[in-house]
């Protein structure tokens, strides 16, 4: 992952540790909806990915939820909404708590998927998006 993190800061001209924040709580979003079981395939591939998603989980717990009133307040929009559409507003509520605009969020989260496929594989990936549909219009193939 540390890898990832690198590549991806220097494409969007933003910090190591702004990229790792990010990357962390996507991989513990991607680990809530896929389970322990699930995750556990992506983990094995990519073994800092769990690492990173426990952080995550901690700084979550640590916070009192994560990413102060507006982490708050999207966490709790995403729960009234659900679905899909919750599922995309928790995503853009990282990227935006993280100073990222639509267009370099979207950019991280392909990037995030092609080290994913490329590491892991198709399989992996296609878990990734059945669980959470809303990425796949980030991508493009929904």
């Amino acid at each position: 992952m540390e890898e990832f993190i690198q590549s991806i800061a220097k494409q969007l001209g933003i910090s190591e540790d702004v990229a790792k924040s990010i990357t962390s709580k996507i991989l513990g979003l991607v680990k809530g909806k896929l389970g322990d079981s699930d995750f556990s395939s992506l983990a094995s591939k990519i073994p800092e990915a769990d690492k990173l998603a426990a952080e995550s989980a901690e700084a979550s717990e640590d916070s009192g939820g994560g990413g102060g009133l507006l982490g708050s307040l999207t966490k709790m929009a995403s729960s009234a909404i659900g679905g899909e559409a919750g599922e995309g507003l928790e995503i853009a509520g990282v990227m935006k708590s993280a100073g990222l605009d639509t267009e370099k969020g979207a950019s991280f989260l392909s990037k995030l998927v092609e080290f994913i496929k490329d590491k892991a594989g198709d399989q992996v990936v296609n878990q990734i998006t059945d669980k959470i549909p809303a990425l796949k219009s980030v991508l493009g193939s929904g």
